[in-house]
């Protein structure tokens, strides 16, 4: 299961140039929020996340560029942080990713068509037509198959099962009254879902999540896909929660401060799929690697993928002039 925590990791930029000034603005608005935060129970209002909204984009996070000039990356990087992101996985949901929050795991993706409905009360046509756009996107990259199934007319908080319409990924968006008809839903359809639902449900520090169901224990190759979302989140934020739950439940499932410029980092500087994230999905999709790998199996092939998926990053590498050597000092016998 993955996530976005609401409070992610406030004060800290992993590798990014921040200035005195601006870092104790981050921490001194942040801080400020978290205290108001502190007396929710269960999920937050429509006002609380708009106030956290407000206080990450005044802080010049959830940032809309996918390609920033700022934030250059090499294949070096974009190899390790596969490792980071496709390889390991969070283990405690409600803290933020990083080293000391994570196990490793085999690779994991889809290896069939995805077929994807939107399902709950806090749907709107804004949403579908973000997901469809994204998730046409992610079929050009990763060359899977990717529909939408067909809405029922009065979906309410009745789920049709997911094999009714062949449907694989389902992207909930619930309004509060109905999360506890929709929990006993998904208790129908498989208990594991059931049990990530109620989980985010119940918590006061996630502000969206997926989960994935795999095949068997040693396939790892993804069957099903859920993602949970709350009305109450709306705006950039919303957008952000969607792009980001979407492409980890297509199996870049953690999240580490090192890595950017991507979504798959914590402290929410960017708010859509970057470039960079889109490099991550090739690699992993390249019929090269297959699910059930172990990092020691697909580390060398995703090198491999990578320095030929950007061979002029790799050429400007080897054409680089060597560093000078050291001024050798000789000293004088006195």
């Amino acid at each position: 299961m993955t996530q976005k925590p609401r409070n992610g990791r406030p004060g800290t930029t992993g590798d990014r140039t921040e200035s005195g000034a601006h870092r104790r603005v981050r921490q001194s608005l942040c801080a400020l929020l978290l205290v108001a935060l502190g007396a929710c129970t269960g999920q937050p209002s429509a006002e609380d996340y708009a106030a956290y909204e407000a206080t990450l984009r005044a802080v010049g996070d959830l940032r809309t560029d996918v390609a920033p000039p700022d934030a250059p990356f090499t294949n070096d990087d974009l190899v390790r942080n596969f490792s980071r992101v496709a390889l390991r996985h969070e283990v405690d949901i409600e803290r933020p990713g990083s080293d000391d929050n994570a196990a490793t795991n085999p690779l994991q993706r889809w290896e069939q068509p995805i077929r994807y409905r939107l399902v709950g009360q806090g749907v709107t046509t804004a949403d579908r037509l973000e997901v469809a756009a994204f998730l046409g996107r992610i079929g050009e990259i990763t060359g899977r198959g990717v529909s939408a199934a067909p809405y029922p007319p009065e979906e309410g908080p009745t789920l049709t099962p997911p094999s009714d319409a062949g449907v694989n990924l389902m992207i909930l968006i619930t309004e509060p009254g109905e999360r506890a008809a929709v929990s006993e839903a998904l208790g129908q359809l498989h208990p594991a879902l059931r049990r990530s639902f109620d989980l985010w449900r119940r918590s006061a520090s996630v502000v969206c999540a997926a989960t994935n169901l795999v095949a068997e224990q040693d396939s790892h190759a993804i069957v099903f896909g859920m993602i949970m979302l709350g009305s109450e989140v709306g705006g950039l934020l919303r957008r952000s929660c969607l792009h980001e739950e979407i492409t980890q439940a297509l199996g870049l499932g953690n999240d580490h401060p090192e890595v950017r410029p991507s979504i798959f980092n914590d402290d929410e500087e960017f708010a859509l799929l970057t470039r960079h994230d889109e490099w991550l999905l090739r690699v992993l999709y390249d019929p090269r690697l297959r699910p059930g790998m172990t990092e020691q199996e697909a580390m060398p092939i995703v090198r491999r993928i990578v320095e030929e998926l950007r061979p002029e990053e790799t050429a400007a590498r080897l054409d680089a002039p060597a560093p000078p050597a050291p001024e050798l000092v000789v000293e004088e016998a006195g």
